[in-house]
């Protein structure tokens, strides 16, 4: 009998009161994913930010409307059966008659307009999404109503592309939630928030039977989903930080999905003929971020010097990977409208002549926050050692999300290395992360604007790319596009993009209707296993 660790005997509780097996392979209706859980902080669909939240919200609850699975430019309904949009911009949404919340209470407008109110009222994260839009908690109260059970009205706060506003209710800042569960569970004004942390009251596919921080995290089925029951019973995530875990038990048959692995574990599973290697394009860039209110790279001309200091080709081939496809613009090189790269190539020489002009001789010393994830930690790795050898000197500190992450929400950091998410599939949804600032002071908490928390105070940039959002003519607006990014290239960023990120997979051969998906949140519903 193997020994068990905690997550083990977690994941275990699938098999009720039954003796605990030794994992020959995992059961026909459940789906067991590996990866690491350091940056899943949270479950409530108001505060999550980082990938591994929503691929769990995503499935815990449901959206007005949802980008397909296949092709994530589609746009195809979701809890709204039917939507319109005016002259004007006005949406107005239908809502499907059979959609019930899993605790059997029926979805209904009310319970849309509360989760969206909901988002701006709490004001994490997420929040900056619809503020990008125009909103704000007090401007929801007159543009978002409910005229009747099954209709929702969200007229514009500002002139804004509909398009845009429909995929950004795609994301997870549009999950609705079961407005009357949540408010049975309310303590004090916080709107549910703690109860949410770990709880669920979606109408998704599968409900949260636990979650434990960097242990597991265990779904039931939801049987009266209204979009069929889901075929898998059950879906275990397990905490597995290390790569080569993760790839003995994909091999083992412990794990069906493995979702945390090294370059190199890829690499060497690539021909197993037992396992697919699934590679999903994000929208998202892996990146070197400064902040602007460092003392050192507060100048334009320190700034400037970065991009000689990156060996791109070198951390593409040897440390990425998999894991992405060398870029310098934060747009994929294959959206509409995106420009070519600047080619920066490695250059020690140049670097150091740049530091000198710069006030530097001799260098100086400075701090880079990683995740303790591949391929993170490989990429700082590598921007130190060439940083070394201009003279700067780089301190490595790895940690959680919490810890990394946090520390760059809050504005206190001074290097990082960390991977955006593109929210949308376009030049826009890919770029305004990183182009958009509309309030630099310390209070606006913009947490999932880039340029925000590094700090650069950029209302030109801001300008053209709210220009960008409102531009309704296609070729005018790819126009915008092309402007963004130069002028984001020629504005000396704290911001450099290093590769386009992919999220490999590997994916145990059994598993069917995951490895076509093309969202960067699978939709486990549609997953099943053959019985061969």
């Amino acid at each position: 009998m193997r020994k068990y660790t905690l997550t083990s005997l977690v994941a275990a509780t699938m098999l009720a009161t039954t003796p605990l097996p030794t994992w020959a392979e995992t059961p026909k209706d459940q789906l067991v994913i590996g990866l690491s859980m350091t940056n899943l902080l949270t479950l409530d669909p108001a505060e999550a930010i980082g990938d591994e939240s929503f691929d769990v919200l995503n499935n815990l609850y449901d959206r007005l409307v949802d980008m397909d699975a296949k092709t994530p430019s589609k746009i195809v309904p979701g809890l709204a059966e039917t939507w319109s949009a005016a002259p004007d911009g006005t949406l107005t949404f239908t809502l499907r008659s059979d959609a019930k919340f899993q605790s059997g209470n029926p979805v209904t407008s009310a319970d849309v307009v509360w989760s969206l109110k909901r988002v701006m009222k709490l004001n994490r994260g997420p929040a900056s999404f619809m503020r990008e839009l125009g909103y704000s908690a007090e401007s929801l109260e007159t543009t978002l109503s409910a005229p009747d059970e099954k209709t929702v009205v969200l007229k514009q706060a500002t002139k804004i592309n509909p398009e845009i506003v429909l995929y950004t209710l795609a994301r997870a800042v549009g999950n609705i939630i079961d407005s009357k569960t949540v408010i049975e569970h309310q303590e004090g004004d916080d709107l549910g928030r703690a109860w949410l942390t770990n709880n669920s009251a979606g109408s998704g596919a599968f409900t949260l039977r636990r979650w434990s921080a960097n242990d597991a995290v265990i779904l039931d089925r939801n049987d009266a989903y209204w979009r069929g029951q889901p075929k898998m019973r059950r879906v275990v995530i397990r905490h597995m930080p290390e790569s080569q875990s993760q790839r003995l038990q994909i091999e083992n048959g412990d794990i069906d999905v493995a979702r945390s692995l090294s370059g190199a574990d890829l690499k060497a599973m690539a021909t197993n003929k037992e396992i697919n290697i699934q590679k999903v394009g994000s929208g998202g860039f892996y990146y070197l971020a400064v902040s602007t209110a460092d003392k050192d790279f507060s100048k334009p001309e320190v700034r400037a010097i970065l991009p000689y200091l990156i060996d791109y080709d070198g951390i593409g081939t040897a440390v990425i990977g998999d894991y992405g496809v060398k870029r310098q613009v934060p747009v994929p090189a294959d959206y509409p409208g995106a420009i070519a790269d600047p080619g920066y190539k490695l250059d020690i020489v140049k670097a150091k002549e740049m530091l000198t002009k710069a006030g530097y001789p001799d260098g100086f010393s400075t701090e880079m926050l990683v995740l303790s994830d591949s391929p993170y930690v490989d990429i700082a790795t590598a921007i130190q050692g060439s940083l070394a050898q201009a003279g700067i000197t780089v301190k490595i500190v790895q940690g959680n999300g919490t810890q990394v992450y946090g520390k760059m929400r809050d504005r206190k950091f001074s290097m990082i290395i960390g991977r955006s998410g593109g929210q949308m599939p376009n030049v826009l949804g890919a770029i305004q992360a990183y182009t958009s600032n509309f309030d630099n002071s310390p209070t606006s908490s913009q947490t999932a604007s880039l340029a925000w928390r590094t700090s650069w105070d950029i209302p030109e940039l801001t300008k053209l790319t709210s220009e960008a959002r409102t531009e309704g003519d296609e070729t005018k607006r790819t126009d915008l596009y092309k402007q963004i990014q130069e002028k984001f290239l020629s504005s000396t960023p704290p911001l450099f993009a290093i590769a386009a990120a992919t999220q490999p997979s590997a994916v145990r051969a059994d598993v069917e209707a995951l490895t076509d998906q093309q969202s960067r949140s699978p939709q486990w519903y549609l997953v099943s296993k053959s019985q061969k």
